[in-house]
Formats: structure tokens, sequence, C-alpha cells
């Protein structure tokens, strides 16, 4: 059988009829922060951003790369592993689990120990522990940075102690945050009010967002004089499970700024379904015969997007110029989705034949 391409637009109207082109509601988010940076975790489409870019000291958000290398690099026999407080961990000022050199704690309390009351000795104790020593420690922090793309950051610790040459930005801890979230143990980690380990801590989460919001789900706060108040904060939506990843770096209003802008978000870009699996995309007809394929999504595909957004949204399908005998469920091209031109997700285009597609 000898198809010729026809149709190719029609995947514009099949694939959008349900997408209202409607008006954007004007918003302006007003934060206390210097930097401010939201993004999407499924997508990581930016949300919003307010000088995102500007390298900054970050304090105990520094510890988020820390607790993700050791949850990313620890087995659960690992988990289970008996740390010592080292005199190095112990000289760690600020705040702290409270070990004293030669004080007995696992791996894992050791990770809780410092995502939640972010002990400055907890991190310290991983460093050595993951890395040898601190310095290599560190490198791996760095190589890992760049690897998850955050070009504007440099770290100089494991715990954000100190703030000369320890530094990042509000979009790359969005990125780290995005990143982060996806490790399980990592997520139940940070998504823990207060435990008592089997090996005899107790300890408390920081975050009083988990307290005043049940859409939190996570992550970290920081503090020094110099960086002040910084936050990176997860929500969940209870109803689309929508997650946003928020940072603000020196926000004296912190929680109450991370929880309207959460509002914000999760209400102004919620996940619209551009398309659904098995939707019809294009048609295809053998002049010969007249028998007619239809091209269907593979897969689903949301985005989250404004009202406003979705008359910018555009489809373009890459589809072979000539098919010889195309087969059922068999690959027939791409369906690429872009907004403002640029691309945002695709899906493989499947043939069925006409009597059964959608």
């Amino acid at each position: 059988m000898s198809m010729n391409r026809r149709n190719k637009l029609l995947a514009l109207v099949l694939a959008f009829a349900l997408i209202c082109a409607m008006g954007s509601t004007a918003f302006a988010i007003d934060t206390a922060a210097t930097s401010t940076c939201v993004m999407d975790v499924d997508t990581g489409r930016i949300l919003y951003e307010d000088n995102d870019h500007e390298q900054r000291p970050i304090a105990s958000i520094t510890k988020i790369m820390t607790g993700y290398l050791a949850c990313e690099l620890s087995s659960e026999e690992d988990l289970q592993k008996v740390l010592t407080c080292s005199e190095r961990a112990n000289k760690e000022d600020g705040s702290s689990l409270y070990m004293e050199v030669g004080d007995k704690i696992t791996l894992e309390s050791c990770i809780y120990g410092t995502m939640l009351r972010s002990g400055n000795d907890a991190a310290m104790l991983l460093a050595e522990t993951i890395g040898g020593d601190e310095e290599s420690f560190v490198k791996m922090m760095n190589e890992k940075a760049q690897e998850i793309g955050m070009t504007d950051t440099l770290y100089g610790n494991p715990n954000g102690l100190v703030d000369e040459g320890n530094y990042s930005t509000a979009y790359d801890m969005c990125l780290l945050g995005r990143v982060a979230m996806g490790n399980k143990l990592f997520a139940k980690v940070v998504g823990t009010n207060y435990i008592e380990t089997e090996d005899g801590w107790a300890i408390e989460n920081h975050n009083r967002l988990l307290d005043r919001d049940s859409r939190c789900v996570g992550i970290k706060t920081g503090w020094t004089t110099l960086a002040g108040r910084t936050l990176v904060s997860c929500f969940e939506d209870p109803d689309s499970g929508q997650r946003v990843v928020i940072c603000t770096l020196n926000d004296s209003d912190d929680f109450n700024d991370h929880i309207r802008v959460a509002d914000w978000a999760l209400d102004k870009y919620p996940p619209r379904t551009l398309c659904q699996e098995g939707r019809t995309l294009s048609v295809l007809s053998d002049e010969a015969t007249g028998e007619r394929f239809c091209l269907n999504a593979e897969n689903s595909f949301s985005y989250p997007l404004s009202k406003g957004d979705t008359r910018k949204v555009s489809l373009r399908l890459t589809l072979p110029d000539r098919v010889e005998a195309p087969e059922e469920g068999g690959v027939a091209g791409v369906a690429d989705f872009y907004l403002k031109g640029h691309k945002i997700g695709s899906t493989n285009l499947i043939y069925a034949r006409s009597e059964q597609a959608d």
C-alpha cells in the first residue's frame, strides 16, 4: 500500500478542540525576598521568577545537596551503618544535633538530623562518611551541581555555616529541589515533621510550613546573618497531584510568602491536558484504495498553563512523505507541542485503522 501524507495541519484542530482561548488574569506577586523562583516539578517550567539568577549566600539550604547526595549514594544496607561523631563534626557551631565526640548514630538518622534539625555537625559527619573528608565531599557536591545544570552555584562546605565561597541562585536551588524531590528517600525525610529513630534520636523539623499548610511536602529552611532567611519548599495540590518548588533568598517573611505564592501558582498554572492517549491527531489516506489510517497519540501529555497560555500553544507533526504498507500499532511519526515557539513536549504517533480510531 502506498500512501501520501494528508491533512498534516488537521492536528491543530483535533488536538486543541477542548482548549478555550481565554484571556489571562493579571497578578503581581509581592514578596519580601531579594530573589524568588517558582518551578513546576513534573515539567520544569518556570512559573515565576524575580532576580532568580543573582548569586547569593544560601545558608542551610546548602544541606539540600548534602542530604540528596547521601540519599542517592546510600543503599539500604548503607543506611544502617553506624557512624561515630568525629572531632571535626563536633566542632561545627550553629544548629546542631549536639553530638559529642564518639557518639554513635546510623547514617539514616544522620540524614534526618541534617535535613530536619539542620544539624551542622550531622552534615559534616555525612560529608566525612560519604566523601572520605570534607574537601572530597564538597567536590562531589559541585560535580553534582554541574550535572543538574546549576551553573551559577558554588559549594564551599556541606552545611552552609560559612557564607564565603558558598553561594547559589533561586533558580539553581529550584533545579536542585526538583531533582531531589524525585528521590523517594529524600522526599520521605524532608516530609517528616518529627521522628524518634530506632537508635534513640528525637528529631523535630525546623520547617514550620509542614504544620501550617497540609500541601507542603518539604523541603529545607536556612538562615545566617549575611544570607538572611532562605527557604526551598515543595507544595502538592491534593486534587491534581501537581507539585511546585519555590525558592526565596533573603526573605524576612518566607513562610507566609511561600503559602501565598503556592496558592497563586497552583491556581494560575494548573496542569492542562493537551492530548490524551489514543487521540487522533491526523489522518492518512491511500489514494488508490481509499483506505484511511488515523494517527493517534501514543501517550497523554499535560502541561501547566495559564488561561492566556492556551492560545499560544501549537502542535507540529513530523510525518514521512510517503509510507509503504503501514502496520497498525506501528510508529508513524512524532507530535511536538510548542508554547510561544519553544518545545515543551512530544508524543509518538501510532497507526490505527480509521474504524478503530477515535
